[in-house]
């Protein structure tokens, strides 16, 4: 099976590929930071809400490899603010950063004929559009565009058995999260830890779910949204 990994290049995307290459995949790398991508198997760098360069990149992977049976999409980034201090400029960088590499870069994908039939697609969600949170209204909202579009874009695929799903993690130790919680105190750390009942998830944790919707395993499954958050959505 042939994979493509968008935001391979660190977090859960790099979790990911090495996952999948430990289980004997094929990985396609695609990220913006070369130095971090895996040297010894195919990589791309190139900016995901750049509509000309993601058509022009495709292009290249669809010559390189054919068509791509498995899809992880897994680039994004997370900004924490009080709604009252967004502008558009910062929500329409949100979206663009969230759902455009996505759905953008599946838009391309598509019309260029480089999904598989048969294949299967991962996109990424968040807890935070289920358990929301303080300073993540614009976060909450761009990934729970996503999952909307998970449920329709599975219906729109289904006739060629293109599976979609979405993942919504909870807090994983990542470099976005350790970011995000550099700005706080060790006692709100605590707390946000406290209400993962399960505790704080590693990257592991999501590269197994990944790996099993990739999988003839999960053939029987689209249109759904898995939560990996060790309970936070239920606490």
């Amino acid at each position: 099976m042939k994979v493509i990994i968008t935001g391979a290049s660190s977090g859960l995307g790099k979790s990911c590929a090495e996952r999948l290459l430990r289980d004997g995949l094929q990985i396609v790398q695609v990220g913006r930071n070369q130095e971090t991508l895996n040297s010894e198997h195919p990589a791309y760098v190139f900016d995901l809400t750049d509509e000309a360069a993601t058509k022009a990149m495709l292009a290249q992977i669809k010559a390189d490899h054919g068509p791509i049976d498995g899809w992880v999409l897994a680039a994004g980034s997370q900004d924490v603010r009080p709604l009252m201090m967004e502008s558009a400029s910062t929500l329409q960088a949100a979206f663009a950063n969230n759902v455009q590499t996505s759905l953008g870069f599946l838009a391309q994908a598509l019309k260029a004929r480089l999904v598989q039939k048969g294949g299967s697609i991962v996109l990424f969600s968040s807890a935070a559009t289920h358990s929301g949170g303080a300073g993540l209204v614009g976060y909450a909202a761009v990934k729970g565009a996503l999952e909307a579009a998970t449920r329709s874009l599975a219906l729109e695929l289904a006739s060629q058995k293109i599976r979609v799903n979405a993942i919504a993690p909870g807090v994983i130790r990542t470099p976005m999260s350790e970011k995000y919680m550099a700005k706080l105190t060790p006692d709100q750390i605590a707390r946000i830890e406290a209400a993962h009942p399960l505790g704080f998830g590693t990257p592991e944790d999501v590269a197994g779910a990944v790996k099993f919707l990739l999988s003839e395993d999960a053939r029987w499954i689209t249109g759904s949204t898995m939560m990996i958050d060790g309970g936070l959505s239920i606490h």
